[in-house]
């Protein structure tokens, strides 16, 4: 049985994301002071330019007296607050406040150890028990995946389940990259997963020993009809590379087309989309990311590069559970007329975040833009419909959506041998 994990990738600094992130520079109180004295400690101001430095130095004098109110506050709290507080404490209430006033729901802080361990994820390999979820329209985190021989699959953890808590910790109302931290630990160490199994209407236990493994990128291989089927798992550092490799030993002259299946993957590197979609498209804008960057606005367009596999027909599967990235390239190979779509609505994310490392370790992220699909639409709050609807049921015994796919390429075959 075909296993779909979805992962979000970054880069070991700082990536572009589309189904984490935020993007902030990080800043030290007390380095601030010392840096805007440095700026101003001079006088280097001359008549012909005095108005716009005046403007600036204004500026920068601002700035600093915001960020020494913040400072200050922090040492009259630990000082004298009758109820104690660490210097972190303070600290990490002041950032998550700063991110709680954008009022965007995937803005978040990461403690160090938090954003280490997810850091970790990004790399393709990482400790942990090998359940791949995500956060449903009522915040509650859901298995979409298990990945096999690893810890949870021995275990008897199964898609659909519930996780309720986390070594006895409520999952409710915490943010699904915490959960995920927690979830994740040292190779060899014990965590408690509480799960609640809708199909038994039942809450579950288990001990799981977290171990070190591969998540595995993609998976390939040719079905009846000498069709290709290609499950995407996500968008990862240099991922669509490692696929334009794989492909170059699979496709030949027998090769009739090709399944993409995008189902339950939930997103990851911008590049890695673009880059998957250039295998398969021979021109045309893939992707346009409108934002602010650096105070301004920012705007951003990828061209598709001369692909490789562009004349093959092709079939992309999505279900609830396609977002973000994995709706990107669905968006642009159906927009620029590759392929069609089969399946059900996409999730509908359409935004752009950058996970960001502070100085002391911790980690944060928020939106910083949109992105538009080759039709100038963006899907965000809205979703993808495809272009032929199969409604996925869990009585099913047989794939019907992988089904309907081949049905339609060997139509294709058919009409193009004509």
């Amino acid at each position: 049985m075909i296993k779909k994990i979805a992962i979000t990738a970054a880069a070991v600094l700082m990536a572009v994301i589309i189904f984490a992130g935020g993007f902030i520079l990080g800043f030290n109180f007390t380095r601030a002071g010392s840096i805007f004295s440095e700026l101003t400690g001079k006088n280097t101001l001359s008549s012909s330019s005095n108005n716009t430095n005046q403007a600036d130095a204004a500026a920068r004098e601002s700035r600093n007296t915001a960020i020494r109110s913040i400072s200050e506050t922090i040492d009259h709290v630990l000082a004298s607050a009758i109820n104690k507080k660490t210097l972190q404490e303070l600290v990490s209430a002041a950032i998550e406040g700063m991110l709680g006033s954008l009022d965007d729901k995937y803005a978040d802080y990461f403690s160090p150890e938090d954003y280490s361990k997810i850091m970790d994820s990004y790399s393709g390999t990482m400790s942990g028990i090998g359940v791949v979820v995500t956060a449903d329209e009522n915040g509650q985190v859901v298995i979409v995946n298990v990945i096999e021989n690893t810890p949870a699959s021995e275990k008897g953890l199964k898609e659909k389940d519930i996780i309720t808590a986390v070594n006895g910790t409520s999952t409710k109302d915490i943010a699904l990259d915490q959960v995920v931290a927690m979830i994740k630990g040292k190779e060899g160490t014990e965590v408690i997963i509480t799960v609640f199994r809708p199909s038994e209407n039942k809450n579950i236990d288990y001990t799981i020993k977290r171990q070190r493994f591969y998540v595995p990128n993609f998976f390939v291989k040719t079905l009846k009809d000498n069709i290709l089927y290609i499950q995407y798992i996500d968008f990862q550092n240099n991922g669509s590379a490692k696929l334009e490799e794989k492909l170059k030993d699979v496709i030949n002259d027998d090769t009739s087309g090709i399944i993409l299946d995008l189902r339950n993957n939930l997103g990851g590197t911008l590049d890695d989309a673009v880059g998957l979609c250039d295998i398969f498209l021979d021109g045309g804008t893939i992707v346009t990311v409108r934002g602010r960057s650096n105070n301004k606005d920012s705007f951003e367009e990828f061209k598709a590069k001369s692909g490789i596999y562009t004349s093959l027909p092709m079939a992309v599967l999505i279900n609830s559970y396609s977002a973000s990235a994995a709706e990107l390239a669905a968006g642009a190979f159906r927009d620029l007329g590759r392929a069609i779509l089969i399946g059900e609505k996409s999730f509908g994310k359409g935004t752009v975040q950058v996970l960001n490392e502070l100085p002391d370790g911790s980690g944060i992220k928020f939106t910083t833009a949109k992105y538009y699909l080759p039709s100038g639409a963006t899907i965000d709050g809205t979703g993808i419909e495809p272009d032929i609807k199969v409604v996925a049921s869990p009585e099913d015994t047989d794939d019907l959506q992988l089904n309907r796919a081949v049905e339609e390429l060997k139509k294709q075959v058919s009409r193009k041998s004509r």
